[in-house]
């Protein structure tokens, strides 16, 4: 089969990575951009050398992108790998269709819909999805309102994780355990951030977390998907996978394609559920309409999800879908070690008892890493770099 149309792979952290390997190990010419050091810039499936560096601006990164199109006689397909460059592509999905081919879901809205949580919850309302309970604010006076509502320990968040991401630090939320810490927190937040989610905080260990990738063709079918069991992640509590195994659950396969289905989204995508042990209820968490930090264990478990995008983008014949191997274990080496001597040492007074590692472990049958791979050495020598200069950055502002 014939793959030479080129795809645009716009983000190279791991998640990037991910996304570049699977391609370029199937012969796709590949073009990386990025808007700063990542590990992903090392790969040797990065077919054409050229960078595109954006410095955080639309505009510049826009034009460079259509000049850049203008040099082939084919479209060139555009796969985006953080909310940054989803949100950019949203934003100019009318300029950027007459010169690439992404997923639809990118053209009608609904991404945005998806990654913005006070929308999102929402659409999780109105399709009958529980969810934790939720408050929004619009602004840091607005969050002050809430704080005598909300059940604590509770967490606050940003709507739009992308737009506060330098407050934040690397956080995915901030964590309010009193109304005190609550009031020192909303203190705290600039007041030109917009949008803000205050949230329950479901009980249970991280190892209650399922996870599902699905890839939905241009009819909305699900023609390829996956579940697996979050163990471990970093930062501890509420952050990204750090470790994850995976494992058939047809309940999260289930709700996860249906939510999906009712609200016509098509296209790569990743979902997140707890199971809240108070009511024996999985509960969504989030929807990544993209690919995420942990998809490369979907790869390792026979799964070709970026292949299958690729492939029905350029219209050509998908391949059929293959039973998932579980028992594949991922791991973010640097980060779940971190984690891992978190919960060795961790302070009784944290919300969370340590996730159940031990019991999943005697059914391991294969390894998988976000970074490693002894074909593509380059990126796992470059992330340590990475891990230093974002430890710098973030001390210095």
């Amino acid at each position: 089969m014939k793959h030479d149309r080129l795809a645009v792979v716009m983000g190279l952290s791991p998640t990037g990575l991910y996304a570049i390997r699977e391609l370029g190990s199937m012969g796709v010419p590949v073009l990386g951009v990025t808007n700063g050091f990542s590990c992903g810039q090392f790969s040797k499936y990065l077919s054409q050398r050229k960078k595109f560096l954006t410095d955080n601006d639309h505009v510049h990164l826009l034009k460079i992108l259509k000049d850049f199109a203008e040099e082939f006689s084919i479209k060139p397909i555009l796969l985006p790998t953080s909310d940054y460059y989803i949100d950019f592509i949203s934003r100019y999905s009318s300029q950027l269709k007459s010169h690439f081919v992404f997923q639809y879901s990118y053209l009608d809205g609904l991404s945005f819909q998806i990654m913005n949580k006070g929308s999102f919850h929402k659409l999780c309302v109105e399709h009958g999805i529980s969810t934790p309970t939720v408050w929004e604010a619009e602004t840091r006076g607005e969050l002050r309102d809430v704080s005598k509502q909300v059940i604590y320990p509770c967490i606050i968040k940003p709507t739009l994780i992308h737009k506060a991401r330098k407050f934040m630090k690397g956080k995915k939320v901030l964590l309010a355990r009193t109304m005190s810490e609550f009031d020192n927190i909303t203190s705290s937040i600039p007041s030109d951030i917009k949008g803000w989610l205050v949230q329950e905080v479901i009980p249970g260990p991280e190892s209650n977390i399922f996870l599902f990738a699905g890839y939905f063709d241009r009819k909305g079918i699900p023609v390829h998907t996956f579940t697996a069991r979050k163990l471990r992640q970093y930062p501890p509590g509420f952050g990204s996978a750090s470790l994850v195994q995976s494992e058939s659950n047809q309940e999260i396969l289930d709700i996860s394609t249906r939510f999906l289905q009712a609200i016509n989204f098509r296209g790569l995508c990743g979902t997140e559920f707890k199971f809240d042990l108070r009511d024996n209820c999985f509960k969504i968490i989030e929807i990544n309409p993209r690919p995420t930090l942990w998809f490369n264990i979907s790869h390792s478990a026979g799964k070709r999800f970026v292949q299958t995008a690729y492939q029905d983008l350029t219209c050509q014949t998908l391949n059929p879908q293959e039973p998932q191997l579980d028992g594949v274990r991922w791991q973010y080496l640097l980060k779940d070690l971190y984690s891992k001597l978190f919960y060795m040492i961790k302070d009784k007074n944290f919300i969370f008892p340590a996730p159940e590692i031990t019991k999943y472990s005697l059914s391991i049958k294969k390894r998988s890493w976000a970074v490693f791979d002894r074909l593509d050495p380059m990126p796992t020598i470059a992330e340590p770099f990475h891990f230093i200069k974002k430890f710098f950055e973030r001390k210095i502002t």
